[in-house]
């Protein structure tokens, strides 16, 4: 029985799959995204987030270790909720793929009970990763935060070579995507990079399930003090309606369906 290092367990989300779903955010990542708002997932390791309240002091753990029996059990409590909504669980992070062993175990257990389950990557893995992972989930989520390598090292430190690559195969081999398109100002807005992303997706075929746009927020900032980290983004930065609008229209020109997600 493997064993994984996850942080919390998010439950009735609506925004990670369809239905009703329970998301598992893992400890974990290999990209380092400039907006990245859980940066707590991002680090490796158990940690401790340090805050100040009323003049006091609090810490609060991060990390927990749970073998892929006790979070398959655990998880499966809920699974009326997914029968009656078409639901079920998203292994998310961090990157949920650096612990494949523990996500696939515990993703075949829930499979057994009859739950449906989804992987929500960045895919900055080896295919055979995602490969051995697909046969236990029905639905990938996926992160394309740029097509120009350039400025996917820019915003992520790490090329998107293989990342794009992945995906294209993944679609190739039947599998079920959501494409999610952060847009991040100043960062990976640039008009022709916005384009050729829609292009890409349009490229995967029907395979694409469903394109979400995801404007930037800075919900992430407090998490950043609390590990003692500087934030590296302004403050005030906020997509405009005009370049949502723009994204829109050129996704109608190309015949894509997105669903802007509200900052």
């Amino acid at each position: 029985m493997t064993e994984g290092l996850i942080s919390t367990i998010q439950g009735y989300s609506t925004k990670d799959g369809p239905g009703i779903r329970s998301t598992v955010f893992l400890i974990g990542c290999n990209l380092r995204c400039a907006w990245c708002s859980n940066p707590e997932l991002m680090l490796e390791g158990e940690k401790d987030m340090v805050f100040d309240l009323n003049g006091v002091k609090h810490s609060e753990h991060v990390g927990t270790r749970i073998s892929a029996n006790q979070l398959a059990e655990q998880l499966a409590r809920d699974k009326i909720f997914y029968e009656e909504s078409g639901g079920g669980v998203t292994f998310s992070g961090g990157e949920p793929a650096l612990q494949a062993e523990f996500v696939k175990e515990t993703s075949g257990l829930l499979n057994e009970m009859g739950i449906s389950c989804a992987l929500d990557t960045a895919g900055n893995v080896p295919y055979e990763v995602l490969e051995d992972l697909s046969t236990e989930m029905d639905l990938f989520l996926f992160d394309i935060k740029a097509y120009d390598e350039s400025i996917h090292k820019r915003c992520t430190g790490v090329s998107n070579q293989r990342i794009l690559s992945n995906v294209k195969r993944l679609a190739e081999q039947g599998n079920s995507l959501i494409i999610r398109l952060v847009v991040v100002p100043g960062y990976n807005d640039d008009r022709d990079d916005l384009k050729n992303r829609l292009l890409f997706v349009k490229s995967l075929g029907e395979s694409v399930k469903r394109v979400d746009v995801l404007p930037y927020h800075s919900l992430g900032t407090g998490k950043y003090q609390r590990l003692g980290l500087h934030y590296p983004l302004a403050s005030d930065l906020k997509v405009t309606e005009e370049c949502l609008e723009d994204i829109r229209s050129m996704a109608e020109d190309l015949g894509i369906t997105i669903h802007i997600e509200s900052a």
